[in-house]
């Protein structure tokens, strides 16, 4: 009789005891599911590109406007190129101006800029020659191809075309001049740039008026 109840005891336990082994990984395998390392590692990558790259990419718009500022004409043989190239423009396109344009008034300001330009274009070279620096004769960049469109425009579109590159070429001059206007080093340098911004917002002024009309 305590034989058999005692089989009976041990033939219970035995399943309870197998029961106790194959509950413990179910709970181990619950914990590892619940937050799997990948799924942490996935949820980490997730916020990175998100942060990161903003983080990153926000200095950029602050850097644009630096190189922005940056001076035209980096040496002072650059400058004169330059400004070789603006005055000729301003004067060559003003003796055309005197043969194909059909206003008064447009002529009237080719003689100023004939006028103006012409002076400028003098004392640039006086100054480049003290210096040892070289004058082109050529209009080359942006003045060369001012030029260009205004040669090519004829009869009753010249005038227009005329104000028009005129209006073009003094923004670039006054962006040309105005950094050497500033500048320190070279005093007849400044002095010849100041005078030229002084002659171009003068020219800037009337053209306003003109093509107002």
């Amino acid at each position: 009789m305590k034989l058999a109840v005692l089989a009976a005891f041990l033939g219970m336990a035995t399943p309870a005891a197998l029961l106790a082994q194959t509950a413990t990984p179910p709970t181990d395998s619950t914990v590892t599911g619940t937050m799997p390392s990948g799924e942490a590692t996935d949820g980490a990558a997730s916020q990175n590109p998100v942060v990161m790259p903003h983080s990153e990419a926000a200095p950029a718009p602050a850097t644009a406007p630096a190189a922005a500022l940056a001076t035209p004409a980096a040496t002072p043989q650059d400058f004169v190129n330059q400004a070789a190239s603006s005055g000729m423009f301003e004067v060559q396109s003003s003796e055309l101006a005197l043969e194909r344009a059909g206003s008064d008034e447009v002529k009237d300001f080719a003689r100023m800029m004939i006028r103006d330009h012409g002076e400028l274009n003098e004392q640039l070279k006086a100054v480049a020659a003290a210096r040892g620096l070289t004058v082109p004769a050529e209009i080359a960049g942006p003045p060369a191809q001012h030029m260009e469109a205004v040669m090519g425009a004829e009869g009753d579109r010249f005038d227009q075309a005329y104000l028009d590159h005129q209006a073009q070429a003094h923004a670039e001059a006054i962006a040309l001049f105005e950094p050497w206007a500033e500048q320190t080093d070279d005093t007849d340098m400044a002095a010849l740039a100041q005078k030229a911004v002084q002659h171009i917002r003068t020219h800037q002024e009337t053209l306003e008026k003109i093509r107002a009309d």
